[in-house]
């Protein structure tokens, strides 16, 4: 029988255990979402951010109320990451009035500015030149604040990418 691995970490165990109910607050959702849309309740597109629930975790674990992030297509889990509550993001994609954007911008146009969140794009890499003009107002502003640009690996292959590289 093998011994337990050592704790590789001095994370406190109860922002551990914080880290993984926003995972899990993402998963349980985006499963949710997938069994309304297999039913045909959700208009319009929806991708899902099964999977890669660490990554929009993670990195909104470090962000600042007034830290800003701009997302993808697979905008959910960013969302519920930054502090979007579950209850207005479905009504959104449902198109209710009671949803983030007011029920107009769908599963790809979500936008929350009271948690930071300044857009998601069903476009490949706006993200990233997004997140580098907030950021280099920030910096202009001389503010404390962070800007994050969510891409996928297709975002990397675009003009948008290579771009925001050489600001």
């Amino acid at each position: 029988m093998t011994e337990p691995l050592a704790s590789t970490t001095d994370i406190p165990r109860a922002e551990l255990i914080d880290l993984y109910r926003t995972m899990v607050l993402i998963r349980k959702t985006e499963e949710q979402l997938v069994l309304c849309v297999e039913a045909g309740q959700v208009p319009g597109g929806c991708h899902t951010y099964i999977g890669q629930e660490a990554v929009a975790t993670g990195i909104s674990a470090h962000l600042a109320r007034e830290d800003v992030i701009f997302s993808t297509h697979r905008g959910h889990g960013h969302a519920l990451a930054k502090g979007v509550e579950p209850g207005p993001l479905i009504a959104e994609l449902f198109g209710k009035a009671t949803g983030v954007s007011q029920g107009r911008g769908g599963s790809m146009h979500l936008f929350a500015p009271e948690v930071g969140l300044l857009g998601t794009s069903g476009i490949v890499a706006p993200s990233i030149l997004q997140a580098t003009g907030a950021g280099y107002s920030f910096k202009l502003l001389k503010k404390p604040n962070v800007a994050v640009g969510y891409f996928g690996d297709g975002a990397s292959n675009n003009g948008a990418f290579h771009e925001g590289l050489n600001l």
